[in-house]
């Protein structure tokens, strides 16, 4: 009993502004999950791989090394990733299993008060890591959330409009296109019109999969009207089964007079627009909708700034192996090369006074934790990630020297 609860007081427990319990250990979970699908695949493809001739491609460079008192230059050969013998470069599924399962094993946190701030971490940064996601996530909402401060008090009469613009659902071998299709589309939507009419935007790409054989409960009850027009029932066959559907959140800034000028856009001129834009043959769904207080504010960036895709939704235990492979597998190849996020506008110009794009890849001060002093930390305290017990398990801490300047 009493060795129980001296493991329970050696898990981490981090907790937000809000008293809320950072959810590290699911998002650990998780990435191992998807490191076990990236093996999979990596065995898989290993046959075509050797096929086209794949290979790794090294490339010469030049570093300065200390040998005894002088700094001297050393040659040597840098891997620079996989390519088939045409040239392409392809994906190193092994790879990448190999660096997610180590993602996030070891966090280093300076404690001041009671509170805990990261301070160090080995983030694997692959796009579709669901730790990295989360810490993407929360560095998304904290940028655009400044933003928009910094444009409400310069910029009173500016008022955000948060748009939805999606497409229908596609095959998951069709992801790739259908986003080609809608980055143009995206691209043809800003001219014209709304180039005069917004003044500033944020840009997120999202896209869920569906999963669901059948109708189940939750969804019917989620959308009962819709399903009841078709005369679709719990337990009927799901049309939209293995399916992507991608869509973009935007956030859309527009001067106060819009809403009673000419150039006002009711919700089926969007939908024309969208339309028109990204080419397509049928009327898309759109939302568009206007915030009036600062709660209902910050939950639409949240709803903007959120993940691309949800972890739980590929991961789920009702996929089997090999359909797990094939939606990572397309998921991966589609979101390759992309930006995922964009700001335009005002706020392009606003992210980069605040340098919020110096350092994307910095996924260690991600939120409003980023404010806090880590001069005035007591401890630094270490977690590392145990297999044994599926957990965070403290390690070893280090005081920290009053008014230390290495933090």
């Amino acid at each position: 009993m009493e060795m129980q609860k001296s493991q329970e007081e050696k898990i981490l427990k981090d907790l937000d502004k809000q008293g809320k319990v950072r959810d590290w250990r699911g998002k650990k979970m998780s990435s191992l999950d998807l490191a076990k699908v990236y093996e999979g695949i990596a065995k898989k493809i290993q046959p075509e791989y050797d096929m086209r001739g794949v290979h790794t491609r090294y490339r010469k460079v030049t570093k300065k090394i200390q040998r005894g008192e002088e700094m001297v230059d050393v040659t040597a050969d840098e891997p620079m990733g996989l390519y088939d013998k045409d040239g392409k470069r392809v994906v190193n599924y092994e790879k990448r299993a190999g660096n997610m399962k180590f993602c996030g094993s070891c966090l280093e946190f300076a404690k001041i008060a009671d509170m805990l701030k990261l301070i160090k971490a080995n983030f694997c940064r692959i796009p579709l890591c669901p730790m990295c996601q989360w810490r993407k996530s929360m560095r998304t909402f904290f940028e655009v959330s400044k933003i928009m401060s910094v444009i409400g008090m310069r910029n009173p009469n500016y008022v955000p409009v948060f748009l939805t613009l999606t497409v229908k659902n596609c095959l998951i071998e069709n992801l790739g296109d259908n986003l080609d299709s809608m980055f143009k589309g995206w691209n043809e939507f800003m001219k014209n019109k709304l180039r005069d009419i917004v003044k500033g935007w944020f840009r997120a790409l999202e896209i869920t999969y569906d999963g669901d054989e059948k109708i189940t409960q939750q969804r019917y009850n989620k959308a009962r009207k819709y399903y009841d027009e078709r005369g679709i029932k719990v337990g009927d066959k799901n049309e939209n089964y293995n399916t992507f559907h991608p869509h973009f959140h935007v956030i859309m800034l527009v001067e106060r007079k819009y809403f009673k000028g000419k150039d006002y856009m009711y919700t089926k001129d969007w939908v024309q627009l969208w339309r028109k834009s990204a080419r397509l043959d049928y009327d898309p769904v759109c939302d568009i909708r206007r915030t009036r207080t600062s709660t209902q504010k910050r939950k639409e960036v949240a709803e903007v700034a959120k993940y691309t895709y949800k972890d739980a939704e590929i991961l789920s235990k009702k996929l089997s192996e090999e359909k797990k492979e094939a939606v990572v597998e397309n998921l991966s190849g589609a979101l390759h090369g992309r930006r995922l996020y964009a700001y335009g506008g005002i706020m392009k110009e606003i992210a980069a006074e605040l340098k919020l794009n110096e350092d994307k890849a910095d996924l260690v001060n991600v939120n409003d934790d980023a404010e806090i002093n880590p001069s005035l930390a007591t401890m630094i305290v270490t977690y590392n990630w145990n297999m044994g017990v599926s957990n965070y398990i403290f390690t070893k801490r280090k005081k920290v020297i009053e008014n230390s300047e290495n933090l």
